[in-house]
C-alpha cells in the first residue's frame, strides 16, 4: 500500500540568495530605495525580483525607471 521512493520539496525550500525588506545599495536623496534586488516570499532555487524594485536615481518620492517582477 502506496509505497513512495519519491524526493519531496515542500514548505518553502529556499536555496536561494534572499535580500528583504528594503535593502538600499544605491546614492538616494529620497525616501524611495533605488538598484536594490529583493528576493522574498520564499523564493526556492531561482533569481525573482518583486514587489517593486527599482534601478534608478531618484530625488523625490516617486521613483521612476522601475523593474518590477511579481
Amino acid at each position: 500500500n502506496s509505497v513512495s521512493m519519491s524526493e519531496s520539496l515542500s514548505n518553502s525550500v529556499s536555496m536561494s540568495e534572499s535580500l528583504s525588506n528594503s535593502v538600499s545599495m544605491s546614492e538616494s536623496l529620497s525616501n524611495s530605495v533605488s538598484m536594490s534586488e529583493s528576493l522574498s516570499n520564499s523564493v526556492s532555487m531561482s533569481e525573482s525580483l518583486s514587489n517593486s524594485v527599482s534601478m534608478s536615481e531618484s530625488l523625490s518620492n516617486s521613483v521612476s525607471m522601475s523593474e518590477s517582477l511579481s
